[in-house]
């Protein structure tokens, strides 16, 4: 039976993760073949600055995937993320062309090139044309227009742009391992379909993917992608911290992250109130109390919750988000912090991370490859629909209305 393979490739600042997943015809969940998780070097929140090593990384990674999958990829989704990707909302204006005044899909592709049309800061590119909704002759909420009737078509679209430099410089890094690059996927949106389903995006939910360099959030209310932001803040600041205060080094600092970091102040009364660091520091009674370390993590997690909390108040609107927060990311997988969350915000939390895959799916199922997944999502979705569809058909959910309903069946 023939055969579809599509390869993702996170390029985080932690790690470059690469997963491949193969859909066989007539079967409706891809299986995932292949994995690669390697050391991420050469990138500073989310942007290149070694091109060798960066090249490197990627190679490692992927070289794993293939390895585990038996097979050679030459074309994959990459993500896409860092400090200078900008938002901005536009809107574009259009006269229905049919006689009978009929929405066709000529007129809505026009309609898209209407609302392109924007003056972009200097080196800056469009990546992703995400709509919101139409309005046809002032009546707005429009969520599909093609096939009604009306004289003026207007849409409010989202434009996620980044400084095309960064852009080709990581395009270089792909592609000196003889790789393509199918398509560049803002990371937080690629999260989204791995971590997300469509009731959650519907009622309203926040997703937040706390990274290694930076951290996404993607605000999304009656299905629509409302706000989307880069916030300066990843896990490996609380790293950074850990090896200021215990004067180590970064590798000893992530060592005792992740073996006793803990996001939250310690319960009073535990059984033990102390963390023995003697091993890990090669020091001799090196004994720390819980609190201290907490309270070295906690500094940091609350500054990444003042930002979010900012960011949250931008948006018009004052959304309650009853789908909660969605929390993504290897820096979520700290100890309490779906806990902490859950109580910064006052919102319910859940930790994404159960993906609905065939294969060798159960090595990730870990928050930290919800974008690795969610580019395999994107790029089955993407090829399923015709290689080269407009940025409106992929991303408006509700307005194109796609025969995918297989895709559907294995959101979590």
């Amino acid at each position: 039976m023939r055969q579809q393979v599509v390869c993702g490739i996170d390029v985080g600042n932690y790690s470059v993760k690469t997963v491949i997943a193969e859909l066989t015809r007539g079967s409706e969940t891809p299986r995932i073949v292949g994995i690669g998780n390697a050391p991420s070097n050469g990138l500073r929140r989310g942007t290149v600055i070694d091109m060798e090593e960066a090249i490197a990384s990627v190679k490692q990674s992927v070289q794993q995937a293939e390895s585990m999958a038996g097979l050679r990829v030459n074309r994959a989704y990459v993500s896409l993320n860092g400090l200078h990707i900008k938002t901005q909302l536009s809107r574009g204006v259009i006269a229905v062309a049919r006689a009978d005044n009929e929405i066709s899909q000529s007129d809505i592709h026009r309609l898209i090139e209407a609302a392109s049309t924007v003056s972009l800061p200097p080196n800056y590119e469009i990546i992703h044309i995400i709509p919101k909704n139409f309005i046809i002759d002032g009546h707005e909420h429009v969520k599909n227009a093609l096939g009604m009737k009306g004289v003026r078509l207007e849409a409010e679209v989202l434009l996620i742009e980044g400084l095309s430099p960064y852009i080709r410089n990581l395009a270089k890094c792909i592609n000196a391992n003889d790789i393509e690059v199918g398509e560049f996927v803002f990371a937080p949106l690629a999260a989204a379909k791995s971590v997300l389903n469509k009731h959650q995006r519907e009622y309203g939910v926040l997703l937040l993917d706390f990274g290694g360099g930076v951290s996404t959030m993607a605000l999304f209310h009656e299905g629509e992608l409302m706000h989307t932001a880069v916030l300066p803040i990843g896990s490996r600041h609380v790293t950074n911290d850990i090896a200021i205060a215990f004067r180590t080094s970064i590798e000893n600092a992530e060592k005792i992250k992740q073996q006793y970091g803990v996001v939250g102040a310690p319960e009073p009364g535990s059984k033990k109130d102390t963390i023995n660091l003697s091993d890990i520091l090669g020091e001799e009674e090196f004994i720390v109390p819980k609190k201290h370390m907490s309270k070295i993590i906690d500094a940091r997690i609350n500054e990444l919750f003042d930002i979010v909390t900012t960011e949250l108040k931008k948006p018009a609107g004052n959304y309650l988000l009853p789908a909660g927060l969605v929390l993504a990311g290897g820096g979520s997988n700290l100890s309490g912090m779906p806990g902490f969350a859950r109580n910064r915000l006052g919102l319910s939390v859940k930790l994404g991370g159960d993906y609905l895959f065939d294969g060798v799916s159960d090595s990730v199922v870990d928050p930290a490859f919800a974008v690795a997944v969610g580019l395999i999502m994107w790029g089955i979705e993407n090829e399923q629909t015709n290689t080269h569809v407009s940025p409106f058909d992929k991303l408006s959910g509700g307005v194109f209305k796609k025969a995918i309903s297989w895709i559907k069946d294995f959101i979590p």
